[in-house]
């Protein structure tokens, strides 16, 4: 392992106010987003008691058209003031929330609020995540590339432990109320909105203009040419899509429903369950963040993936409620590798005018993924029952990698030397 890495730059992105109050606007996104998984899938899954059909279906609301307009978002992202845009998207999440905690308050939740406040977070999300991912790379500024690994894991890190808080909050629900718990998202987009206002207005755009000029389908086409014609940015886009399709929406669907089963699925077990994942991820990055930079990227990112499918297999064990959040939590120490490493992959060689495009590109293929994984998993645990069920999503994906392993670059991946030394 040790000749895997090399020594971090002494540059410190994080003595960066602008890069501070990115982190604080993402911690702040994403609390909200903790709490919305925990709420929404305790709401669908214990609260209304939905079949998996249905569960599939209120979970596929939430990325539907966030796949649909993701696109869209990154060429709109690449085209203006990504901190405008974000000032604009927090605001909006207010509302959705708003509607959900005024329904749960009333007791007037029925099944069809639900998709109302997927569909509606899916959107804003479609223009959140490209614009986000583009900032990181504004607020660090063209000198910090060389300290990309360490801006892109400490990004990532904050993000689970915010996720971790919003879901660790909903424990809660039970004791002091839903409609309490989901009412906290409004207080963390509020906190977004001032911490995007407390950023530089991006000039990207304007630096850039000649690459933005077009239809938007032209400059949509331009950062999907630029994805295809890279032997880096492919295998990963592809990798991310397999692992929207296959592993979150067994996540979000077969898990619920083996807790429900077999465990009787409350509030605190979802939540468990949750922050076991991201837990996990919070580990491996924050292990990432201290060993180095990592140079053969691509193998790190194989492993990672190759480690969920194993744990997929073994959930189909029958066994306890803590074997269970075991390996979910050394589930989720992969994801934290394979994210940590795919993104820093791609802001690393997405080409600086199409950044937000290409971001845009990496994140449908989780959200395009999600929206059929969980349509996918709720048929699959109808069929085959749910611990049968994540053999499919395991073997799936062992195919998929050993395809990428052996006609792609993927396991040839490696960082890009920002600081060039003379050999001695």
């Amino acid at each position: 392992m040790r000749h895997m890495i090399v020594p971090m730059s002494n540059q410190t992105t994080q003595s960066n106010s602008q890069y501070r109050w990115y982190l604080i606007g993402t911690g702040a996104w994403f609390y909200a987003i903790g709490v919305q998984m925990v709420m929404f899938t305790y709401l669908v899954t214990t609260v209304l008691h939905a079949p998996a059909s249905q569960i599939g279906l209120a979970q596929t609301s939430l990325t539907i058209l966030s796949a649909a307009f993701m696109l869209i978002g990154g060429a709109v992202a690449d085209k203006t003031d990504t901190r405008r845009l974000l000032i604009i998207c927090h605001t909006a999440a207010i509302f959705p929330a708003l509607l959900l905690t005024l329904v749960v308050g009333l007791g007037a939740l029925q099944y069809h609020w639900l998709i109302l406040y997927g569909l509606a977070m899916g959107l804003i999300t479609s223009f959140t995540l490209p614009a986000r991912e583009a900032t990181l790379g504004d607020v660090i500024g063209p000198n910090g590339m060389s300290a990309i690994q360490r801006a892109v894991t400490t990004m990532v890190a904050l993000s689970f432990m915010a996720q971790i808080a919003g879901m660790l909050s909903a424990r809660f629900a039970a004791n002091i109320g839903p409609e309490t718990i989901i009412l906290s998202q409004v207080v963390a987009q509020l906190l977004g909105i001032y911490a995007a206002t407390k950023l530089t207005p991006s000039g990207r755009h304007h630096t850039h203009a000649e690459d933005n000029t077009g239809t938007q389908w032209q400059r949509i086409r331009a950062g999907l040419s630029a994805v295809s014609n890279s032997s880096a940015l492919f295998p990963v886009t592809v990798l991310t899509l397999s692992i929207g399709v296959l592993f979150i929406g067994s996540f979000m669907v077969i898990l619920p429903v083996i807790l429900r089963e077999e465990f009787g699925g409350n509030v605190q077990q979802i939540s468990s369950m949750q922050a076991s994942f991201w837990g996990g991820t919070i580990v491996s990055t924050m292990i990432i963040g201290r060993v180095g930079n990592i140079v053969h990227r691509g193998r790190f990112i194989v492993a990672a993936v190759s480690t969920g499918a194993t744990i997929l297999m073994l959930i189909s064990i029958k066994s306890s409620l803590p074997i269970l959040y075991g390996l979910v939590f050394v589930w989720g120490l992969g994801a934290g590798v394979m994210i940590s490493m795919s993104r820093t992959t791609l802001q690393e060689h997405a080409p600086p005018a199409l950044r937000a495009r290409v971001m845009s590109i990496f994140q449908l293929g989780f959200t395009g993924g999600m929206s059929i994984g969980a349509l996918l998993a709720g048929v699959v645990v109808h069929t085959l029952g749910a611990r049968n069920a994540t053999l499919f999503p395991a073997i799936a994906m062992a195919i998929i990698l050993l395809i990428l392993v052996t006609r792609t670059n993927i396991w040839r991946i490696q960082a890009i030397n920002h600081n060039p030394s003379p050999q001695v």
